[in-house]
């Protein structure tokens, strides 16, 4: 699996002394704009040194990105690089900028990699024995650190086992690619449930999804011969997006008074319909279908004890 922050390290040891970059150019050589707040957000909580000179990353109006802990430091330090800093501001700020990086764009490849696995999607309803145990798996952060959970429920909503796992988190988060993110964690904890279960729900999208792989599809493709349906709190997808997507049509809105939106969407070896069926079988006195609240608040509190 991608390790993205070393390849954000990577880029940024690109940059000379004395010139700058910012978010976007590095997104750019990762190969999707859309990762320029997770670039950001990487280099905000990471110091500056010599291997690792993040005070060379600043804003497109030349201001630095360091913390406030290391603002005066990384200011300093390009000073001393031969930039005018003036209250943290770069000047001349055109004059030094770098974005002729080297890069084999991983971010592209990923697409590549989801457009391959939505072309194995099976939008058609497995063979069942019944609706009679369902997994739901959720994950949960400490800084870099990643608590997954699953848990199976029947279909009286009786907890029958949860298993549990913690991982250190290689990829930031970026919309579009939680799987990349989260993946790992939940293919872990999966691995540590010994007992079947008919269909797996995951908080996230499946097909509904701009290349028609959410995290859904993603580990229900990995798994194979099991069903698995994403349920997301927030839509990925707008309007316009939805109507160019693969599947953008596969997914529906649940709104539910005095609980909020979900969004369901298939994510293999299921279609819409019993995508729906199933996750109305589990719902209660909670936003998210039971499965998947047991594995949010076990994973929740996980990460608070973490």
């Amino acid at each position: 699996m991608i390790d993205l922050y070393e390849e954000i390290y990577g880029l940024v040891r690109q940059i000379p002394p004395g010139k700058v970059s910012t978010p976007k150019d590095i997104s750019e050589a990762l190969g999707d704009t859309g990762a320029a707040k997770a670039v950001t957000e990487t280099i905000e909580e990471t110091r500056p040194s010599d291997i690792l000179p993040v005070h060379r990353v600043v804003s497109r109006e030349g201001r630095s990105l360091c913390s406030s802990l290391t603002r005066d430091l990384c200011s300093e330090l390009l000073r001393q690089e031969g930039a005018e800093v003036v209250d943290g501001v770069v000047i001349s700020f055109k004059k030094h900028l770098f974005n002729n990086f080297e890069s084999g764009f991983p971010l592209k490849q990923l697409q590549k990699l989801q457009e391959v696995l939505a072309s194995k999607v099976v939008l058609e309803d497995k063979p069942s024995k019944a609706l009679k145990v369902t997994a739901g798996v959720d994950v949960a952060y400490k800084g870099r650190r990643c608590f997954g959970v699953c848990v199976l429920i029947d279909q009286h909503s009786r907890v029958l086992n949860e298993v549990e796992s913690e991982t250190e988190i290689r990829f930031p988060y970026i919309p579009s690619y939680l799987a990349f993110r989260e993946g790992p964690v939940i293919m872990k904890t999966l691995e540590k449930m010994n007992e079947p279960f008919d269909t797996l729900i995951i908080n996230g999208h499946g097909v509904a999804h701009p290349r028609g792989c959410g995290i859904a599809t993603h580990i229900g493709i990995i798994l194979g011969d099991r069903r698995t349906i994403g349920v997301a709190t927030r839509r990925l997808l707008s309007r316009a997006e939805q109507g160019q997507a693969p599947y953008g049509d596969q997914i529906i809105k649940i709104q539910r008074a005095h609980h909020g939106t979900i969004y369901v969407s298939p994510g293999n070896n299921i279609t819409s319909k019993k995508s729906l069926e199933v996750v109305e079988t589990f719902l209660g006195e909670h936003r998210l279908p039971e499965p998947l609240w047991h594995a949010h608040v076990k994973a929740r509190n996980l990460s608070r004890q973490g």
